[in-house]
């Protein structure tokens, strides 16, 4: 027996570790409505910024979709990057919903693969994806995450993973010189140490060490700004950044087998896009010997659309049972 549908007015939000994003969806057939985006230190518990959001709006959600930056236990979550737990039964008694669900946000970017059309992407490699092939999607932003949509005609599966804390380790000799200062401090270097906002900080500190150049105090928004202005250590560290980000791409197109192509989502990705060196992209994605031949079967996409989280909310409020969600010991009821 399926469990409920979710009831609508549905609330979505993209909480990750720096900004939360909230919309609401009025019904099945709507696009979702922005209603506000807040940092996520901006308040003590997710309880309390929903509840100042929604103070301010007429129609009220009867439940709730809510992607989270962060590992999953059932009807809890613990945000990787920031301080908030969220709890879906208290949630739902302090917002009065009747019911609700939480997912991981890559669970809720790999919906989006679904639903995405091709004005939201933007193509590197174009491969030659499989109908229904595995789709893998993956990113950084506060940190590095990992989703996987597996479909079998009408039905899906979606599966998250930790693949951002895996270990990562030099390839060549550009690589092996910048290393020393890259894990300098940190017993385990791991993919979200280089793929994240703070990984471009740190590129652009372990190529300017090595260098010679001047070691300026710089955030990842200012790396981006530098390299499109043409600074030299910012654009090495941005080629250092998608020579990286197109190889553990391509390691994990593998690892699933993604015949139905790899997407790469987030905030950072975009906005270095124009500055990706697109020979050297392909080179580090597909050159994967002893698997060269299937490594040239993957599409390389880029996900461009900034709401693309919202839409796999919304696809996943409208269909549980697509993507293998209708499950009783998730779902949480006020």
């Amino acid at each position: 027996m399926r469990p409920p549908s979710i009831s609508y007015p549905v609330l979505v939000a993209d909480i990750g570790g720096t900004n939360c994003r909230l919309s609401l969806v009025p019904d099945p057939d709507s696009p979702h409505q922005p209603l506000a985006r807040i940092g996520t230190g901006s308040y003590p518990t997710a309880e309390a910024a929903f509840s100042v959001v929604l103070a301010e709006v007429s129609e009220k959600p009867r439940s709730a979709v809510l992607a989270v930056a962060g590992p999953l236990d059932g009807r809890q979550a613990q945000l990787t990057n920031a301080v908030w737990n969220l709890d879906g039964p208290r949630i739902a008694e302090a917002l009065g919903l009747t019911q609700g669900l939480l997912v991981n946000d890559f669970e809720a970017l790999a919906a989006s693969l679904a639903v995405l059309g091709p004005h939201d992407v933007a193509t590197l490699i174009e491969g030659r994806p499989e109908r229904e092939g595995v789709r893998l999607v993956l990113g950084p932003g506060t940190g590095f995450g990992t989703a996987a949509l597996l479909t079998h005609g009408e039905r899906g599966m979606l599966i998250p993973t930790e693949a951002g804390h895996i270990g990562i380790g030099p390839e060549d000799q550009t690589e092996q010189r910048l290393w020393p200062a890259l894990s300098e401090g940190i017993p385990r270097l791991t993919v979200e140490h280089l793929l994240s906002g703070d990984g471009l900080v740190r590129l652009h500190r372990a190529v300017a060490r090595t260098s010679g150049m001047l070691e300026a105090e710089v955030s990842a928004a200012d790396v981006s700004r530098l390299a499109h202005d043409g600074d030299p250590a910012a654009l090495m560290a941005v080629v250092c950044f998608w020579r990286l980000l197109a190889r553990v791409a391509g390691d994990l197109a593998l690892v699933f087998k993604a015949t139905g192509g790899v997407f790469i989502a987030g905030g950072i990705a975009p906005h270095l896009l124009p500055l990706a060196d697109r020979a050297a992209v392909r080179a580090a994605f597909a050159g994967k010997p002893p698997m060269e031949d299937l490594a040239a079967r993957f599409a390389l996409h880029v996900v461009t659309t900034k709401d693309a989280a919202e839409q796999g909310l919304a696809a996943i409020a409208a269909n549980l049972h697509r993507f293998g969600l209708d499950d009783p010991k998730r779902l949480w009821f006020g």
